[in-house]
């Protein structure tokens, strides 16, 4: 039928009578749900940003199979933040262009930096992983959640682990990436050493380097000369696996008698295999073998995962993008909307459970609350060759500092 400018007046009378009628509203929410999914899927964090986006999109498959999200299914829309501030904006941007204003995104702490002033100009809602402390304190919006430790609850609780496991090791060194996370990395760990540790400790000046460094002869050198014992490895993804494969080859992992790591947990092993340092402890994300992870959620989790993939042993990480995934539909749930406001409001004091755990997140902060777990890697003889050889539990509820948003914070 030809519509002319009449017919399209008469039709939008007919509209306007309709959505009297609340017919329209319900129309308009026969479509999908759109969820804006960011990661950095090209260049050194790739590593950890795929298994990141896979975990997210096996949720949204799940919940789809399920009947979907408010009766309507969910879509994914995947952009690559490129591991930079700039590439997240550029990303969040089209995403916004497209009217999405759920994000899963801002994973590490450059990238949330870089977003968080935008989200309130968005109206969007984000979801992330990033342990910057800034974000729930001075930088603090209602815009942004974190599901996961901040930096203060994870490197400080893996400094408690890491000191009683090693509780002689009294001189330590650092390498991070230079910036905010860094810093506060630094500030965690070595303040939870200082809890558990009988050692007299001594704390070397950290060393820094950028989130695209791939040679670290220099710092490696450093370290050998420094006389340190124990190191904290602050630098994740492929840098990560980079400076190991170095410090190898020249005898530095041989000689330190104590290692915790900044988050990129079994690729370091999957990388590695046999070679991998057996003096490694992380904050673990998702062991789904361990009873630890004896729950029907991990246990779906990982067939999904094999069935998606092919793959029997999964890295950690596809954990964090299911678990942010389902902390967004537990708050839709919650809200009956994806409306911005309301899905905020939700997620202030939600519970919602996840493959680690029940989570819950603080109305004050929007810090979330679970269980930490604390793993030591192994390599193995046998297929992946690298394993886990033990994992302690520490409750985030005793290493969260008190909610102060619009605060800096300041460490003890």
């Amino acid at each position: 039928m030809h519509l002319n400018r009449r017919t399209l007046v008469k039709g939008g009378s007919a509209l306007a009578a309709a959505t009297a009628l609340g017919i329209p509203a319900i129309r308009a929410q026969e479509g999908p749900i759109k969820i804006g999914v960011m990661f950095p899927l090209s260049g050194p964090q790739a590593t950890i940003g795929v298994p990141w986006a896979s975990g997210s999109e096996i949720a949204i498959e799940q919940i789809n199979k399920s009947g979907g999200l408010l009766g309507r299914q969910v879509v994914a829309v995947i952009r690559d933040d490129k591991g930079s501030s700039v590439g997240a904006v550029a990303a969040a941007q089209e995403l916004h262009d497209l009217g999405v204003n759920l994000f899963i995104g801002g994973n590490q702490s450059p990238m949330a930096l870089g977003l968080v002033p935008l989200l309130p100009e968005m109206n969007a809602v984000m979801v992330g992983n990033a342990t910057a402390m800034a974000l729930t304190h001075d930088a603090f919006t209602k815009h942004y959640f974190r599901i996961n430790p901040n930096a203060h609850m994870f490197y400080g609780g893996l400094g408690r682990v890491v000191g009683l496991k090693n509780p002689d090791v009294a001189k330590w060194t650092f390498i991070v990436f230079d910036g905010a996370a860094g810093r506060d990395a630094v500030a965690g760990f070595s303040g939870g050493l200082k809890k558990t540790s009988k050692a007299n400790l001594e704390f070397l000046d950290p060393i820094f380097v950028a989130p695209t460094a791939a040679d670290f002869k220099v710092e490696i050198g450093n370290i050998m000369s420094s006389g340190a014992e124990g190191l904290y490895l602050g630098i994740l993804g492929g840098p990560a696996i980079s400076f190991l494969q170095q410090a190898r080859s020249v005898g530095l992992t041989q000689k330190l008698k104590a290692m915790g790591e900044g988050g990129t947990d079994l690729s370091l092993g999957r990388a590695l295999q046999k070679n991998l340092p057996t003096t490694i402890w992380g904050r673990g994300y998702w062991y789904p073998q361990d009873p630890t992870f004896n729950n029907p959620i991990s246990a779906k989790l990982y067939e999904d995962y094999v069935a998606r993939s092919g793959e029997k042993h999964p890295l950690g990480i596809v954990q964090l993008g299911h678990k942010l995934a389902l902390s967004l539909f537990a708050a839709v749930r919650k809200a009956n909307s994806i409306e911005t406001k309301a899905v905020i409001a939700a997620m202030e004091g939600l519970e919602f459970d996840c493959a680690e755990g029940r989570q819950t997140v603080r109305k004050e902060d929007h810090q979330a609350l679970g269980m930490g777990h604390y793993a030591n890697y192994m390599p193995s003889e046998e297929e992946p060759f690298h394993g886990v050889r033990e994992v302690v539990k520490l409750a985030d509820a005793d290493t969260v500092e008190p909610p102060t948003p619009g605060v800096a914070f300041k460490p003890e």
